[in-house]
């Protein structure tokens, strides 16, 4: 459905809150092809750069994506493309879609764990440097999420609390993410509960692919683990118990169509639970997962929504406004960026 001119006006000029996105799969693809050139990959034949980085289409179950996900991270190899990085992924998000308030999230363990020359340190002073420049240059405020990955071990991840706990003014918050089908939250459970009680906000990739009863990690993430927002989420749908503690809590879902579309989580746009989830009084919420590699940008989702879904502009200014509400950046920086209606 094509959509009117003066819905497609609205939604460019929509003050827009980016709760998920992952930085190192938010990059440019002329900045992904230059890197995938600088390691010798063949960027000029038809069809190679794409069927090699990028995700156009459904590749089934959530592990096989996450694995393509390897061929960007190997050909990121140095902090100075990272603050690049940082810094042209917000620049985008502001420029093609007007958002303001804007959260980034990265795993240090994944960067590092391929380019073992790079720093946690520096990387982190890298990608707070492309944040930073950002800022002074648009008006918009960014906030940076540390990842734990399900598949490293306990005491790997233990680190990763200290360096988060550790850089404290440069993450306002915890997530775990990576393979949920094949490893469970609950050893993660009390390093999450460090990470909070160390005034970090929380956030868990819970409730993504589509598996009968993986609902039930969002209430291990809710009960357990101290989650202000979840992460996807969207198969609560399944489970009317999960929805029902959704909607009390009002803990909002950080919902993803395209990507959910592209993993094989919703069979189609038009299927996401997206409208049937704000109908049952949860918190819903637009956001892009992995731009760069997936082809999509903020904007780009409220139009498959409003053009599958029919879903109006009055329900995303309550997204937004949930969004605003729920994310971790301090009031007064993301205030100073926001424009109250009259």
């Amino acid at each position: 459905m094509k959509l009117p001119s003066s819905v497609t006006e609205a939604l460019q000029d929509m003050q827009k809150v980016e709760l998920h996105c992952h930085l190192e799969l938010a990059l440019r693809q002329s900045t992904l092809r230059e890197l995938a050139a600088n390691q010798g990959h063949d960027v000029r034949t038809a069809g190679v750069f794409e069927s090699e980085f990028l995700i156009e289409k459904p590749m089934g179950k959530l592990p096989e994506v996450l694995h393509k996900f390897l061929n960007t991270r190997d050909v990121i190899d140095s902090e100075d493309w990272m603050e690049r990085i940082a810094f042209e992924a917000c620049e985008d998000m502001y420029l093609l879609s007007n958002v303001r308030i804007l959260e980034l999230r990265y795993a240090p363990s994944f960067l590092l764990e391929k380019h073992s020359h790079m720093q946690a340190d520096r990387l982190q002073e890298a990608i707070q440097r492309g944040i930073s420049k950002a800022e002074a240059m648009y008006p918009m405020a960014v906030g940076l999420i540390c990842i734990l990955q399900r598949t490293k071990t306990l005491e790997e991840n233990a680190n990763w609390v200290d360096f988060a706990l550790n850089h404290s003014r440069g993450f306002v918050a915890l997530d775990l993410a990576d393979n949920e089908v094949d490893f469970d939250p609950e050893p993660f459970i009390p390093l999450f509960n460090r990470a909070k009680k160390g005034g970090l906000g929380i956030t868990v990739h819970a409730g993504e692919p589509l598996i009968p009863g993986i609902s039930k990690n969002i209430l291990t993430a809710i009960d357990h683990m101290g989650a202000d927002r979840i992460g996807h989420g969207l198969q609560a749908i399944e489970d009317p118990a999960v929805i029902a503690q959704l909607a009390q809590s009002g803990i909002p879902l950080e919902l993803c169509p395209t990507s959910n579309w592209l993993t094989g989580a919703t069979p189609s746009i038009e299927a996401h639970p997206f409208k049937r989830l704000h109908a049952a009084g949860v918190r819903v919420t637009v956001n892009t997962d992995d731009p760069g590699i997936m082809c999509t940008n903020l904007l780009h989702e409220y139009h498959l929504l409003a053009a599958h879904q029919g879903i109006p502009l009055s329900v995303f200014e309550q997204c937004n406004a949930w969004a605003f509400e729920s994310s971790f950046i301090a009031a007064d920086k993301k205030k100073s960026v926001w424009h109250s209606p009259s």
